[in-house]
């Protein structure tokens, strides 16, 4: 997770914004994020691809 709130991949690809808020609980620098067993993120309403600018 960059300081921007961008998580990049391996080659430096913006891969998803996160919020300000929601920056603790990722690690930092280029460590894996391993989440609990049991959670599930719900990405039916997220903005990505041609629809990430629809945020706004």
């Amino acid at each position: 997770l960059k300081k921007d709130g961008w998580m990049v991949g391996p080659k430096c690809q913006l891969l998803f914004w996160v919020p300000p808020a929601s920056h603790k609980p990722f690690y930092r620098p280029r460590t894996a994020f391993v989440m609990p067993r049991g959670v599930e993120l719900d990405l039916s309403c997220m903005a990505h691809g041609s629809r990430w600018q629809d945020c706004y």
